[in-house]
Parts: C-alpha cells; sequence; structure tokens
C-alpha cells in the first residue's frame, strides 16, 4: 500500500481536516492527484476493524447487518452479505434521464468521498480506498446523471460513481492515457452504504461552483472600475475614508480591489470627474458587490465545513466500537448559504446592468446616444443590441437568485425521509446563474472599454490594473465596423473568465 507521493509529484494529501475549495478545484482541473495521510489509513483500518467485529457477533446494525431505507427492520443473511451489497449499490444506480456530470466534478466527488473515509467514520476496507484513490487520479469520468437527490445523500448519482468499482460500469478512457486499476472482487459488508450515503457530488458541483463565483466577483469589480473610467466618474466614493465609516468586511474587500485597478487613474486628480455624484449603480458598486463577497465568504466557509464532514450513516465509532445512527446528510444549511449568494450575485449584476444603461445614455454619459461615433441611425452598442442582451442575461440571473430551500414536498422510504434540504437544487441553479452573470459582466465589459474609446482616453491614464484589460479587449470589439459581420460576445467573455485580479503593486 502507497501511503505517501513521490516528492517530485504534486500530490493533494487527505487528512480529514483540511480540505480547502481552492485545493479541490486544482485537482478536479488535474493540476494535482491525490493521496491519503498515515494517520488517515490508520483511521480507516480501525474502524473497518470495528464493523467486522459486528458483523462476526451478529450484532443488529443498521446498514451493516439489515437492510436500508424503510427495509432496515431486516436482517441479512452473513453469508449473502457481500451479494448484497454490490445489488445494493447496482440497484440504486437506477437511471434517469438528466445531465450528464462533467468529468472534472466527478473526479471532485471522489476526492470529496475519500476525505470523508479518511476522518475514519466510515468503515470502509482500505482495499476500497486504494481503488478509489486509483481512480481518481486515472480521471475516472464515469456516466453519471444529475437530478436524482433532494439533499438528503445524493444516492442514485453515487451509485452510479462507484459501479466501475464492481465491474458494472465504464470509467471512461482517463486522463492523459492513464490507465483505471481494475474493479474490487465484491464489496463487503456496509460498503455500499458508505458509497452512496453522502453528499459528495452536490459539495463538489457546489465547491467548484463558489471558486467560478469568486472569480466572477472579481470580474464584476474590474467591470465596474472600467465603467467608472468610461463614464469618468468620481472614485471618492470608493475610497478607504468611506469603509472606515462604514466598517463591513465585504465592502472594504470590494472598495480594495477597486482601488487596486484604479490605482494611477487620472481620476483621481482633483477635477478630473464630471459630476460631483455618479449615480448609484457607480456609487454603490463597493457596496452592492461587497454584499456579494460577504455572502460568498460566509458560503464559502460552511461549505469548507462541510467537505471535511461526515455524513456517511451510521457512523462507525472507534473508541467504543459502537455504531450511531444520525441525520447529518440533511443539507439545509448549504441550500441556505447558496440561496443567498445567488440573491447577492443578482444583485450585483442587476446594478451592472444600470452601468451598461448609463454610459450610453447621453444624458448621464455625456457622450453620443449608444456610443455611436456620431448622431445618427448606425453605429454604436444599441446597434448591437448590446443593452438587449444585457437585460435578458440579468433577468436569467434573477430568476436562478430564488430559493429553493423551502420546495421540498416528499414522503420518501414510506414517510421516514419526510424533509430534504434540496442543496443540489441549490447548486444547479448556482450554475445557472454563474453562466448567464458572465455574460452580463462580459457586456458591461464591453461597453465601458467602448466608452473609453469613444472619450479617446490614453491608456496609460487609466488605471493601472485596467490598462492590461483594456489593451486585451479592445482589439475584440467592432468599433467602427458595426453591421459589417454579426459581433461575438464569446471572445471577451472568455477572456474574463480567464482574468486574475492584480495582487497590488
Amino acid at each position: 500500500m502507497t501511503h505517501m507521493p513521490a516528492a517530485d509529484t504534486a500530490f493533494l494529501t487527505l487528512d480529514g481536516d483540511s480540505l480547502g475549495i481552492a485545493a479541490l478545484a486544482r485537482f478536479a482541473a488535474g493540476a494535482t492527484r491525490l493521496a491519503l495521510s498515515d494517520a488517515a489509513w490508520t483511521r480507516i483500518g480501525e474502524a473497518r476493524a470495528v464493523v467486522d467485529r459486528i458483523v462476526e457477533a451478529g450484532v443488529p446494525a443498521y446498514g451493516i447487518t439489515t437492510g436500508f431505507g424503510s427495509q432496515k427492520d431486516f436482517a441479512l443473511d452473513p453469508r449473502r452479505e457481500a451479494d448484497f451489497n454490490v445489488r445494493v449499490l447496482t440497484g440504486h444506480a437506477t437511471r434517469a434521464p438528466g445531465g450528464k456530470v462533467p468529468a472534472h466534478t466527478a473526479r471532485a466527488a471522489l476526492a470529496v468521498l475519500l476525505n470523508g473515509y479518511a476522518r475514519g467514520w466510515s468503515g470502509v476496507r482500505p482495499a476500497l480506498c486504494e481503488a478509489q484513490l486509483g481512480r481518481a487520479n486515472a480521471g475516472a469520468a464515469p456516466d453519471v446523471r444529475y437530478g436524482s437527490s433532494v439533499g438528503a445523500s445524493d444516492i442514485v448519482a453515487l451509485s452510479q460513481l462507484a459501479l466501475p468499482l464492481v465491474g458494472r460500469g465504464s470509467d471512461g478512457p482517463g486522463l492523459d492515457g492513464h490507465i483505471m486499476p481494475p474493479p474490487l472482487d465484491g464489496l463487503a459488508a456496509k460498503e455500499a452504504m458508505s458509497l452512496l450515503n453522502s453528499n459528495a457530488l452536490t459539495l463538489a458541483a457546489g465547491a467548484l461552483a463558489l471558486a467560478e463565483a469568486q472569480r466572477l466577483l472579481d470580474a464584476l469589480d474590474l467591470a465596474a472600475a472600467l465603467s467608472l473610467e468610461g463614464f469618468r466618474g468620481n472614485p471618492g466614493a470608493w475610497s478607504a475614508v468611506v469603509e472606515d465609516a462604514h466598517p463591513q468586511p465585504g465592502h472594504a474587500a470590494s472598495g480594495r480591489a477597486l482601488r487596486r485597478l484604479l490605482q494611477d487613474s487620472v481620476l483621481w486628480q482633483p477635477g478630473a470627474p464630471r459630476l460631483l455624484q455618479d449615480p448609484l449603480s457607480l456609487r454603490c458598486a463597493p457596496q452592492i458587490n461587497g454584499a456579494a463577497r460577504a455572502t460568498l465568504a460566509w458560503a464559502w466557509s460552511v461549505w469548507e465545513r462541510e467537505l471535511n464532514a461526515v455524513a456517511d450513516n451510521p457512523l462507525v465509532d472507534r473508541g467504543t466500537g459502537a455504531v450511531v445512527s444520525h441525520g447529518s446528510m440533511e443539507t439545509t444549511l448549504l441550500a441556505l448559504s447558496l440561496d443567498a449568494l445567488r440573491l447577492a450575485v443578482a444583485k450585483a449584476v442587476e446594478a451592472s446592468g444600470e452601468r451598461v444603461h448609463k454610459l450610453q445614455w447621453p444624458s448621464f454619459s455625456g457622450l453620443p446616444a449608444g456610443l455611436a461615433a456620431e448622431g445618427g441611425a448606425s453605429g454604436g452598442v444599441q446597434f448591437l443590441n448590446l443593452g438587449h442582451i444585457a437585460a435578458a442575461k440579468g433577468a436569467a440571473v434573477r430568476i436562478a437568485a430564488q430559493p429553493v430551500a423551502l420546495h421540498y414536498r416528499g414522503q420518501v422510504c414510506d414517510g421516514v425521509e419526510d424533509v430534504g434540504g434540496m442543496a443540489p437544487f441549490a447548486v444547479e441553479e448556482a450554475e445557472r446563474q454563474l453562466d448567464a452573470a458572465w455574460s452580463a459582466v462580459a457586456v458591461e465589459a464591453a461597453v465601458a472599454v467602448w466608452a473609453i474609446a469613444r472619450r479617446d482616453l490614453p491608456v496609460d491614464g487609466l488605471g493601472r490594473g485596467l490598462r492590461d484589460p483594456w489593451r486585451a479587449l479592445r482589439p475584440l470589439l467592432p468599433i467602427g465596423r458595426e453591421g459589417e459581420a454579426p459581433f461575438d460576445l464569446a471572445p471577451i467573455e472568455g477572456w474574463l473568465r480567464g482574468w486574475e485580479m492584480p495582487a497590488g503593486w
């Protein structure tokens, strides 16, 4: 058994306590491989010994020597344990039409499962963990479908994720030609339960969405700063003295980012701003974007705690040798945190859309209607319908912001599962919202750069953090060529998705 990685390989070592969203995202992207700490292997072995003693003694224990769910009161024939576990896993993997889980999300879910096993509360065999490690590191991408969980374990999807482990499905070709490990020779007592009784897929997909949301909020600050330059707005409203008087951490974080982007801008010079006070969508950008940053920070902390928690039921207590039934697979807190974040993101995108309109509205901007080169019937951003696109994407963002936590209506397993946390739906709506939000921010960035170009501002007079974005985005705009060919916003959105906020100078 190989416990620790070679020194020359980038590994993410799982110990059950310290898995973070950023590290999980790097693994999902293929930048690292997985290992388990020595202490984790010890805990896994100790927990398995407890399960083996329970089976040998024939003690009634949920999911170990009995059936599952509404069949919990039926004892298992110990001679059929292995067959029962494989049949349970296969039976629970029912396929319903739905979106396929991306390969990087499936790999992240395997990492979350393994991190849970590393805590030593599940009772799976070390051999199963070795096989799961091999699958994750080889780039397993089995056919797993979304849409069958209400937030009380991702039972159906995780059963599908595990089928190749027992030779009843394919893991795909793997990453860079890596060879998948051979399937296990069956499962042992409790292992089917521990493979499917987790929120690992929801946690993985949600963690990747949170990492993306962090990049989106950086892009929202970038777009707002570009808009202030294009509007020739007043950066005084974004100064540190405002944060001193209004000490909210999210406001301060956004304010620092905006000032970093605007460092050395001509706008800081006396008399450079056109107006004493700008419209609220400009003036309040640190407060609104900051509210989203504060909400993201809360959701991030909730999610990282859950990445290092165990939902497997029952728990195997290594200290007492007992098993404990519980309800920690319930996901209300996860759903609430993403519900709140989606509301905050929607508010920030709404303000972004207002800035789009102010930049092309002559009575506000002082520029020609629609940022056209001259007054007339053609040209400019209105000619390209960018305002309509921003409004449509903003509407999609607001629709996806509707809370989901209260929408469970179920009596699953003969009424036993009468509540559900709904976190999978909160994640699904977050992913949908993020896609629309990126397009909305791309429109603001495009219109802001267009306004800067229309004013013919020198690049060295822009904020230091905006000069490279200007140089990258300006050539992507068809200024002076409107109507010659359809304009494609995708390159601008793609550039924003890959942009990183400068760390400061």
